[in-house]
């Protein structure tokens, strides 16, 4: 039964490829010479009425007897046309073949120097060398000495084969699949679920494990978990409309190099001030006073203006005549001296002698009132005093901060702050959309195709929707902030990348011949899909490593991209062949610029076997240059050492800069350098002396020293929930009652009160203004006070019988018939006493000032309530514990407060951790020698802002960045030296990556930062960007099939190069826009893909190439083959077994024993009735000659 018949190509030099049977059918002639080219069917030799056609991977043959058609030789006069039966009359002789339709096999061949294409068969065997499984053969001189490869036809792929078969499916299904990510995306938010649990106004920074950051929360949430009682007690302020502070508005005044304390400047200062408290609207929000009137500015002015003229009739001057008298008389007041030092800059010197009193820079606040006239909730209020801001001062603060009568002008408030962010997100979206628009316009200009670059970039959103869906409900996170969002920049890159790899492989599958478009696709796929598989494996372990980070904000992002990556890579290798499939089948042939899709770029004349033809065109201008003057300049003689000792030089520059990293202590800044809010911070935490008065984060820093409670338990918090305050912890042993424990607490303020100068350096204790003594407010101190003058016999400490004296002398507040034989808290009724000035609600400055640091909570067993003047109860327990007077309470928790000298912004973890090591050896110190029930105290800087932990985050931050980075070069190694199985090209691979990060790390103090949360995210994403390109290179090399250094360095330049360009061009290019950003998040991260990928293309394309020009790998020079062969037993001269499909191997010795077996001088054995030749096996006969037309 005859079957379809396939061409065999005939090349321009002559000659002539005949074709073979399929299957187990005897082949008939193929010619036997020395070639050079590519070729599927290589070559075949005619031995003893055998004609064996040389197949890739082995030689089949069969005996004379078992075949079965007619052998003749002859003149080819005509070629035999593809998928059909054809006959070649040569001079009365027929020609033909026998394959599966769509199975073209091509040869190509040259004359030999004699005009002799036959020539003797042991010349073939010696002269001849199969290199590479894609059939390229070297003759003559190349040849010789050189071991020979087998050639191996890989069967197409099923993925492939169905992507082929049923195109227009296929691609349907693989659409819908990730349709389907963006489509479940959808509903879920339709259905309400938090799928995107976005918070980009905060950057969680909870060191959730950290004994200071619990003992924090502990501090913090200490009256969530149980009700707190606090005394009926009269405020000494007001508590009337606007009588509290609320959005102040912050003004520094600078002068750099001269002086504000000038006429002609002091002037400017009120004028200023003066309008902007006559903002039409002012006197509806102002602060108001004691009478009832708006509040003047907080300002040096106030020293001038007659203010304090009660005081000392000095201070009226309004003409600013006498301004070193006036703030030398301030300075020597008590009572205003501190208020005083709030204005003065670091830089004052005041000389009274020579009429001399000069700083810089000065400051004051403009204090707006709460609560609002009217019956509106907080809500609405704090909403009402928004919009008055916005409106009254946004642009007028604005064009002051430009510059005003020869000062510089600076301003903050939290509102204008969060306008401003507003405004300029805008601006920086469309920063934004200009970067994902040039991506999407380069990858059309470079796959020169709308449609593959459509659903190219579609692929890359649906896997950020599928990774998201993982993340958010597979993994459980319910946190996505800023940098989840800036990953989608990389992965454009990334992805970008990816279809640059597989459309440059799939064109480069064009310039050869397949027998079909299942083995083109399959080749192509093959290639491209392991070179993407190494890269994303290497970039998603360098995100990964992130996972390890104690921090919510870098564990979830490096969680979060390392699946990113992953999901890109399954969509790409699944869904662009599809596309590339139907792309190739439909529109190849249009014009990719072109808008009509009906035009077309060739005749549409041309047929497609044509097509299916290896093309004859000039390669991209990119793979020429590679090729040739840039193969040519890298591996110069003189050249090449100049590029390396360039590349030396460079980066010691940049590791110079790296060695000055240091610690970020500011807080971090939205802001790029230069923004009004950015200099204000600075200024504020730099320029002015520490202060505890100050309004606004950059106070001096309060460390509490606190009894009764413990670390805080936050079991029950889900794991990415950073603002769970989690469960109290009490401290049960804590007890003031036993007279011990309150003498060693007073003892305690005491020894703080009286430290020596050394020990004050050594914790940083803030001194008093006017007293010069430390800082230190103890509540024990007070009581003891108190009780001196009170009718407690003997004072303090508080006794059972001292008290219970003293309660049986008051009848009208405490009626001690109703107290039983095991009534305890004899301590805590003397608390409520003197915060309540003996339950009469008087107004008093120690319940203002710890009647928040004292915990106290109602006793089931012994509180009770007071009575009335007239010997009747007060009121009952029945009633709301804060509406009535109450004693016998139990005391929860209690707390002294130092101040020190350190302010947020102004210390980094070099010189903090030292600081809160001190701090924590002092009162582990003290509290050893305390009695029990107070020996469990712990300190913490628990006010507005965690000091101690800022610092412990800085140098978590750093830690974290250093051991990312090391992780992720050291985990890049063996995933580098597996996929290119080479120790040294791994090596030599992951230096260039370490030496790109290193320069990356540059950058950082070069630009003038340090490094705090943003670096420290950022430099997560090095060694994942850093990897792509020289992954791509080393792969080139180690699959190119040349013996020689140069000759794979050429192949690598030729094949990857203009991918990794490409590549690199799209990041490159979208991360320009980021740079003119306005936010420092933007700005910052754009400077980080730009530098990554810059360095990284350098160092790959640069130092990488070079030093593969003179140090390559050559041969099997550190192979992990080789060593694996070691392990298994293998010998060089061994060679693979041809019937165990590529499994075992046997000695040549074994092959000729075997050869011997099946007949004489064929060096073959038996395989179900075909017969396979080794190919290094020597033949003596020789092939007869024949005429060529």
């Amino acid at each position: 039964m005859n079957e379809p018949w396939t061409r065999l190509r005939r090349e321009k030099s002559g000659g002539v490829a005949v074709g073979f049977r399929r299957g187990r059918t005897a082949s008939k002639l193929a010619y036997s010479r020395p070639i050079r080219g590519e070729c599927s069917c290589q070559y075949a030799v005619k031995e003893d009425e055998v004609y064996v056609p040389f197949l890739p991977g082995r030689i089949s043959a069969r005996r004379p007897h078992q075949q079965r058609q007619r052998s003749h030789w002859g003149k080819m006069s005509s070629t035999l046309s593809p998928h059909n039966h054809n006959e070649t009359q040569a001079g009365g002789m027929e020609l033909s073949s026998i394959s599966r339709p769509g199975s073209a096999f091509h040869a190509e061949t040259e004359m030999n120097g004699f005009g002799n294409p036959w020539v003797p068969r042991d010349d073939i065997v010696k002269n001849t060398r199969i290199v590479e499984s894609r059939g390229h053969v070297e003759h003559g001189e190349e040849a010789e000495d050189k071991p020979t490869k087998r050639v191996a036809v890989k069967k197409p792929l099923a993925l492939c084969k169905l992507i082929v078969k049923y195109p227009n499916t296929a691609f349907a299904i693989t659409l819908c699949f990730n349709l389907s990510f963006m489509v479940v995306t959808l509903l879920l938010v339709l259905l309400g679920q938090s799928v995107f649990p976005t918070v980009f106004a905060d950057l969680p920074l909870q060191l959730r494990d950290d004994d200071l950051w619990l003992r924090y929360v502990a501090w913090e949430g200490r009256d969530q978990n149980f009700t707190k009682y606090s005394h009926k007690v009269d405020s000494l302020d007001s508590g009337g409309e606007r009588t509290e502070r609320a959005q102040p508005i912050l003004l520094i005044y600078e002068k750099p190099g001269g002086n504000v304390f000038t006429k002609e400047y002091l002037t400017v200062i009120q004028n200023l001030e003066d309008g902007l408290v006559s903002q039409t609207g002012y006197e509806d929000y102002c602060q108001l006073d004691d009478s009832g009137r708006c509040m003047k500015p907080t300002s040096i002015i106030r020293f001038f203006d007659g203010t304090y003229a009660s005081i000392d009739s000095v201070f009226n001057d309004t003409g600013f005549e006498n301004i070193p008298g006036v703030l030398h008389a301030a300075d020597n007041s008590p009572i205003l001296k501190e208020a005083l030092h709030y204005h003065l800059g670091k830089d004052f010197e005041l000389d009274v002698n020579n009429n001399l009193a000069t700083t810089s820079i000065t400051r004051s606040f403009i204090s707006l009132g709460l609560p609002l006239a009217g019956n509106h909730t907080e809500s609405e209020m704090d909403k009402m005093l928004a919009t008055f801001l916005t409106d009254a001062y946004f642009s007028r603060l604005e064009e002051l901060s430009k510059g005003y009568g020869g000062l510089d002008i600076m301003y903050y408030n939290a509102q204008l702050w969060r306008d401003a962010l507003d405004s300029q997100v805008i601006y920086d979206i469309i920063l934004v959309g200009g970067s994902i628009s040039f991506i999407f316009g380069f990858m059309w200009f470079q796959t020169r195709s709308l449609w593959v670059t459509s659903f190219g970039v579609l692929g890359i959103i649906t896997s950020f929707c599928g990774t998201n869906l993982i993340y958010r409900y597979a993994l459980d996170f319910r946190f996505f902030g800023t940098f989840h969002i800036l990953s989608i920049f990389i992965i454009l890159g990334i992805g970008a990348d990816d279809v640059f790899v597989f459309m440059d492989t799939w064109r480069a599958t064009s310039f050869e011949a397949y027998p079909s478009l299942e083995h083109r696709l399959s080749d192509a796929y093959r290639r491209s899909s392991v070179t993407m598989l190494v890269t994303s494996l290497t970039t998603a372990m360098a995100f990964f490593v992130n996972a390890f980070s104690p921090l919510l904000g870098v564990k979830t992002f490096g969680i979060f991209a390392g699946i990113l990556v992953l999901v890109n890579y399954f969509t790409v290798i699944t869904f662009l062949p599809n596309v590339v499939i139907m792309h190739h089948n439909h529109w190849s042939d249009c014009v990719w610029c072109c808008c009509k899709p009906c035009a077309k770029s060739r005749s549409n004349s041309a047929s497609k076997e044509d097509l299916d033809q290896p093309t004859q065109k000039k390669k991209n201008i990119v793979v020429r240059f590679f090729m040739g003057p840039y193969y040519r300049f890298v591996t110069h003689k003189i050249f090449r050492w100049v590029i390396i000792f360039v590349f030396i030089a460079m980066v010691s520059v940049f590791l110079h800069f790296a060695s000055k990293l240091g610690p970020q202590e500011e807080p971090i800044q939205v802001f790029k350098d230069g923004n009004n809010f950015v200099k204000y911070s600075e200024k504020n935490a730099r320029s002015f002396l520490p202060s505890s008065s100050g309004n606004d984060l950059y106070r001096t820093s309060d460390v509490y020293i606190v009894w009764g409670l413990q670390n805080q338990n936050v079991e029950r918090c889900h794991h990415t929930d950073y603002e769970c305050m989690g469960n109290t912890v009490w401290d049960d042993g804590f007890d003031l009652n036993p007279s011990p424990s309150q003498e060693a607490l007073k003892s305690f303020c005491q020894r703080l009160r009286n430290l020596t100068q050394e020990e004050i350096d050594r914790l940083h204790i803030l001194r008093d203004l006017v007293t010069g003594e430390v800082e230190v407010d103890c509540f024990i101190d007070s009581m003891y006070d108190y009780y001196q003058n009170v009718d407690l016999d003997g004072g303090m400490p508080i006794t059972e019988v001292k008290m219970r004296s003293m309660m049986d002398a008051n009848p009208n507040i405490f009626n001690t018939s109703e107290l039983h034989d095991t009534f305890y808290r004899y301590f805590e009724t003397g608390v409520g006493y003197w915060l309540t000035r003996g339950y009469n609600g008087t107004a008093n400055s120690d319940n203002d000032e710890y009647g928040e640091i004292l915990g106290e909570e109602i006793d089931e067993r012994d509180t009770l309530s007071t009575v009335d003047n007239n010997g009747m109860m007060n009121c009952s327990l029945s009633q709301s514990v804060n509406e009535m007077y109450v004693y016998g309470t139990r005391l929860r928790y209690a707390a002294f407060k130092v101040t020190t000298t350190l302010t947020y912004g102004t210390i980094g973890y070099d010189d903090g951790v030292p600081i809160i090591n001190a701090w924590e050896e002092f009162v582990i110190k003290e509290m050893e020698k305390m009695p029990p029930s107070v020996s469990n105290g712990f300190q913490c800087t628990c006010d507005g802002f965690n000091l101690w932990h800022w610092i412990k985050v800085q140098k978590t931050l750093a830690d974290s960045a250093v051991q990312g980075v090391i992780l992720g070069i050291a985990l890049a190694f063996p995933l580098l030296v597996i996929a290119t199985m080479n120790i040294v090209l791994g090596g030599m691979a992951t230096l260039s990556i370490g030496l790109t990060t290193g320069c990356v790390i540059g950058v950082i103090p070069l630009a003038g930062w340090k490094l705090g949360l943003l670096e420290s995210l950022n430099l997560s994403l090095i060694v994942g960007l850093a990897v792509d390109y020289v992954v791509h290179l080393a792969e080139g090399y180690h699959l190119s099939p040349k013996e020689d250094r140069l000759g794979r360095l050429h192949d690598m330049l030729e094949h990857v190069g203009v991918s990794v360009v490409s590549g690199a061009t799209t990041t490159l290019g979208a991360s320009m826009f980021m740079l003119f950003a306005q936010i420092k998040f933007f700005m910052q991260f754009g400077i980080f893909m730009f530098s990554t990928i810059g360095f990284s293309l350098l160092f790959s394309l640069g130092l990488f190439t070079t030093m593969l020009g003179i140090m390559g790998p050559q041969g099997r020079t550190g192979s992990l083959v080789v060593i694996y062969h070691w392990l298994i037993g293998r010998n060089k001269v061994d060679v693979d077994c041809d019937r165990c499909e590529g499994k075992g191997f046997h000695s040549p010795k074994h092959a000729r024993m075997c050869s011997k077996a099946v007949g004489p001088s064929h060096g073959a054995y038996e395989n179900e009735g075909e017969t396979t030749l080794d190919t290094e096996t020597r033949y003596p006969s020789y092939l007869p000659p024949a005429d060529y037309s």
